[in-house]
């Protein structure tokens, strides 16, 4: 190509100020206090025999804070058994994080909704809980996530005895546990 061609220059000029604009984003986002993680940080969680990586979702500024916080407990799986036994001796919270239409046709007695897709990090419900609440979360089963999900984020906001019930409302009803309908808890 010949440097003198105005085609070339304008794709000259052009690839340049691509590069500087981008090379200012990347300035900006390294020095805001809301700047995001260029890579995402991620936790392990296991499941079974399996180790799941799982995104944190949180901005740097937050995640530098956290790092002096001593983590006592990171969110793992609960069985059926050990679930049966919180709810009877009402020595847990549990987090139904299905939409509000699959909580209203049934969901675990006394389960708050906190349906994953609207989960706000400053929720009113989460500020009124101790933080070493022991809180387990569920959805539907084994093929939904959200309940991992939630308890992620629930570490991520400094809860310390979080617990997902991976098996969820399906395994919960198909063995006979008490259910609830309707709106409330």
């Amino acid at each position: 190509m010949n440097p003198t061609n105005p085609i070339f220059r304008i794709f000259y000029r052009s690839i340049c100020m691509s590069m500087v604009a981008l090379c200012c984003a990347l300035l900006f986002n390294q020095f805001s206090p809301k700047g995001l993680p260029l890579i995402t940080p991620y936790r392990r969680i296991s499941i079974g025999d399996k180790t799941h990586k799982i995104p944190l979702f949180q901005t740097r500024r937050f995640l530098k804070d956290r790092s002096s916080m001593a983590h006592v407990h990171i969110p793992e799986e609960i069985q059926l058994k050990s679930v049966s036994f919180h709810y009877e001796n009402s020595s847990a919270i549990f987090i139904d994080t299905r939409n509000h239409e699959n909580y209203t046709e049934g969901h675990i007695p006394r389960a708050i909704s906190i349906p994953l897709e609207f989960f706000d990090f400053n929720s009113e419900i989460l500020s009124e809980l101790s933080k070493d609440q022991r809180i387990i979360t569920y959805c539907d089963g084994e093929e939904c996530s959200q309940s991992i999900d939630m308890a992620v984020y629930l570490e991520e906001l400094g809860f310390t005895n979080v617990y997902f019930f991976i098996e969820g409302w399906l395994e919960w009803q198909k063995n006979g546990y008490p259910i609830s309908e309707g709106d409330r808890p």
